[in-house]
């Protein structure tokens, strides 16, 4: 039990240090980022928390994911990943990608992300299914925009994006859960906060767009689940 407890607080540690040396002003709402811009800190924690509550998943299997069941925790608020387009206030687009493969073949039908509008651009991200390309994110199996996010800070509102017929994912094959920018949220800043029941290091994919390319990241995970039958 020991080695999670000092997990969390190393990593808590390292970005309070993170936020006292290099933080830069960001949106509002009392948003910081870290000084190369991949991180987004809420320094006030919510005065009200409103439970996650989708009907739309009942009686869905979860393929993947890292959400807490607990309603009123169902991922940590406040200590995430940057989600911004290139036009935003940071000049850079900042994108993350989740790998998931699931044990049996089955149909996904929703995918549930923990992302929240910095206050900054209009108030959305971009939210797709992607197949593998030796390792890191590859063409969109299925794309969807997001808007009407809760703020960056708040909890536990999902952003959730699916339906209809859903998507066949493979046994034994790689996908990736990615949140993205489009043109219509060129200028946007958002976060994509950190689950709360997992603090150990995953793989995961980044992309920005000064290098135009994704590439392989390891850290704590950001909150999502794929749900399907």
């Amino acid at each position: 039990m020991r080695k999670p407890v000092v997990r969390i607080v190393l990593v808590l540690s390292v970005l309070t240090l993170a936020g006292i040396v290099a933080l830069a002003a960001a949106g509002h709402h009392g948003i910081v980022t870290s000084q190369d811009g991949r991180m987004a800190i809420a320094t006030h924690g919510a005065s009200h928390v409103t439970p996650s509550n989708d009907p739309s998943i009942a009686g869905l299997t979860t393929i993947a994911g890292n959400l807490s069941k607990y309603p009123f925790g169902t991922y940590f608020c406040c200590y995430g990943y940057t989600i911004s387009g290139p036009q935003s206030f940071l000049g850079t687009a900042y994108w993350i990608a989740i790998p998931f493969t699931p044990a049996t073949t089955m149909t996904a039908k929703k995918i549930e992300v923990s992302v929240g509008w910095g206050g900054s651009g209009p108030n959305g991200v971009t939210l797709s299914l992607n197949s593998d390309a030796s390792g890191l994110p590859g063409p969109a199996i299925a794309s969807v925009d997001a808007t009407n996010l809760q703020d960056y800070g708040l909890c536990c509102q999902l952003v959730s994006a699916g339906g209809g017929a859903g998507v066949t994912v493979n046994a034994g094959t790689q996908y990736w859960v990615v949140v993205s920018t489009d043109a219509s949220t060129a200028t946007t800043f958002d976060a994509w906060a950190f689950n709360s029941t997992d603090m150990r290091s995953y793989a995961f994919a980044s992309y920005n767009s000064t290098s135009g390319v994704w590439g392989a990241s390891e850290g704590l995970l950001p909150g999502y689940a794929v749900l399907g039958q």
